[in-house]
């Protein structure tokens, strides 16, 4: 008998997910008094194991909303309170009695915001805080077909948000062919949602996460903006109460131009939105941290240091994005980076040297290795990882760049050993894939490059230069069962439904097309030639 004053029902939906069911389920019954599962069409043994945990199992046809499914989930439960749930997401025995202590709280006027810790490789990756507790009523309901959420049209009035020190840990992206078949998904049903009249901040901008992911910039950018248009017409309209949120939203959405805007190489673009972000005042540690790192990414160190000293990971708090957690290993590096760029190399090293802990600095110093390697600065990168494995073994990533390093410095059968040691430690590691691949490929063994990149494509791999490179490699050994898996990984970085019929012999057509607007001629040139090569396999020409 639980002492609490008001029930819970847990609302899940579910597909083919035999492999978590029960352990999920395993950890909502200390805390559920009832727990509705709903099938959206598995074709495991999903809704089998789940009748072994409760009675209320049902079946729901699946048409690309996630929100309808959501809501019929909500209409089964009989409790006073739902918690919605996701078959990879845990609850230890601490945060269940949590849970049990908060049914005392369950008025019907509040509802309830636990954090969601994403776990990768074992690891807190990143967290948000979600709305994932609020009162069984009829006028609750989630909308949007992907990335769905309450609907507060109307609620604002009715219910107070409250976070509450609740956890709810995530474990849905360790697989990465997984993960790009979400990434798949998520496109094709906000470009439906698009199509169907769907326009607001929410849409856009987890539309510019995805695109940034299959490696668009010019689309995350362009759909980054429609979202900052969005909330700065929310923020003008807006009630003081709701300016805070609102507020992170937009610093979150300006930060994410920002780097895109460099990753296209349009810095000053880049520099002039910085310049307006650092007008705000009471900046957040993660906002600062974000700053700091753009400013490096510009070379400006003595404004990345302004920015960067100033932050303090203890007071990193969980907002409502999906926000990376950083630490004070992350932050020494970060600093020691620009004082070592800026020749003040004592101060650099006492950064780092005072950290509490081996591995503390074992992780600066390996971060530090990363960060500069990709800031070009060879010399120190190769300091910072030998100093990193004097304290300890690298990450896969870790490994990767100091590959990088080796390879900027000629030494490419080291660069080829740290590759593969990014490997065996992290089979998914796709930078280190790629890298190696491609130095195969230049090595002249290009039956094992072919193979590296093969894989990479059938995991989902949506880099352009990477799906060419299998395409010409397909092409010089005249293997055109290639083509349809890059067709497809191609139209996610077009932003395409699955191809097939005429619109599949577009593709390489439209990806040339694009790349000659961002001036990649070269890649545009290897995307015709396998454009001519499709129109010989299917008889429309000859290849030249």
């Amino acid at each position: 008998m639980r002492d609490a004053s008001g029930s819970l029902s847990v609302c899940m939906i579910v597909k083919n997910e035999a492999s978590n069911i029960c352990q999920a389920l395993e950890s909502f019954r200390d805390f559920a008094d009832e727990i509705i599962v709903v099938d959206t069409g598995s074709t495991d043994d999903t809704a089998a194991l789940a009748a072994s945990f409760t009675p209320h199992v049902y079946h729901y046809p699946w048409h690309d909303d996630f929100a309808a499914a959501r809501n019929f989930s909500f209409r089964q439960a009989r409790c006073d309170y739902f918690l919605w749930m996701d078959a990879d997401d845990r609850v230890d025995a601490l945060n269940a009695a949590k849970i049990n202590a908060l049914k005392k709280q369950f008025d019907g006027r509040r509802a309830f915001a636990f954090e969601l810790q994403d776990i990768r490789n074992g690891e807190l990756y990143r967290s948000l805080m979600q709305i994932r507790c609020i009162p069984n009523r009829q006028d609750v309901r989630f909308k949007g077909r992907v990335h769905e959420s309450i609907d507060w049209d109307g609620l604002e009035k009715e219910l107070r948000p409250v976070d509450v020190d609740i956890v709810i840990t995530h474990h849905g992206y360790n697989d990465p062919l997984l993960l790009e078949k979400k990434v798949r998904r998520n496109i094709r049903l906000f470009l439906k949602e698009l199509e169907e009249g769907r326009d607001d901040a929410t849409l856009h901008y987890y539309l510019a996460l995805s695109y940034r992911h299959a490696g668009n910039h010019p689309a995350a950018i362009r759909h980054m903006q429609k979202a900052v248009y969005h909330l700065e017409k929310r923020m003008f309209h807006s009630e003081k109460d709701a300016d805070d949120l609102l507020r992170n939203q937009w610093l979150d959405a300006q930060l994410f131009l920002v780097q895109e805007w460099l990753e296209c190489g349009k810095n000053g673009d880049a520099r002039r939105l910085l310049a307006k972000i650092t007008c705000e005042s009471a900046l957040d540690p993660l906002t600062l941290f974000r700053i700091g790192t753009s400013y490096q990414s510009l070379e400006a160190h003595a404004d990345a240091l302004r920015f960067l000293t100033r932050v303090d990971p203890e007071k990193q708090k969980p907002t409502a994005l999906p926000t990376p957690r950083i630490g004070p290993a992350q932050v020494a590096a970060r600093i020691a980076l620009s004082l070592f760029c800026l020749d003040r190399e004592e101060e650099a090293l006492r950064s780092i040297t005072l950290l509490d802990g081996t591995g503390a600095r074992k992780e600066a110093w390996e971060n530090l290795g990363v960060w500069a390697a990709e800031a070009g600065r060879y010399g120190l990168g190769k300091t910072a990882f030998e100093k990193a494995l004097e304290l300890g073994d690298l990450t896969a990533l870790g490994w990767e760049q100091w590959g990088v390093v080796w390879e900027r410095m000629g030494d490419m059968p080291r660069a080829e050993t740290c590759w593969r040691k990014a490997l065996e430690l992290d089979q998914a590691a796709e930078g280190a894939a790629i890298h190696l691949a491609n130095l195969l490929w230049r090595s002249n063994r290009s039956d094992e490059s072919f193979e590296m990149f093969r894989r990479l494509v059938h995991q989902g791999c949506c880099q352009v230069p990477v799906l060419l490179a299998y395409g010409i490699m397909a092409c010089d050994r005249h293997d055109s069962s290639a083509l349809g898996k890059i067709r497809e990984n191609l139209a996610v970085f077009l932003g395409l439904e699955k191809p097939n019929g005429a619109q599949a012999r577009l593709v390489f057509h439209g990806l040339a097309h694009h790349l000659e607007e961002q001036e990649k001629d070269g890649l545009a040139r290897l995307a015709r030639r396998l454009a001519r090569w499709e129109e010989s396999v299917n008889g429309q020409t000859n290849l030249a």
